[in-house]
């Protein structure tokens, strides 16, 4: 299900972060979305509909654009 969320992410943003902690910000990530939109995240356990995978997208990437604001990564 994890693999299905981070694959939305923009490629540029995934590139900026190092190897090392690809792995960290993936499951960090995916765990916030689990936390705050629960609904949402269980939907994409089977196939999402495009609305959600539109509003998946718009949450995951801005999580990861605040993330690496705060890191300078941007």
């Amino acid at each position: 299900m994890d693999e299905k969320i981070i694959a939305l992410v923009k490629p540029e943003y995934f590139d900026k972060i190092p190897h090392m902690f690809r792995k960290h910000a993936t499951e960090a990530t995916c765990g916030l979305i689990a936390r705050e939109y629960p609904d949402l995240y269980a939907a994409f356990e089977h196939e999402p509909s495009a609305s959600e995978v539109e509003e998946m997208t718009r949450i995951v990437n801005g999580v990861f654009e605040e993330r690496m604001g705060k890191h300078h990564m941007l």
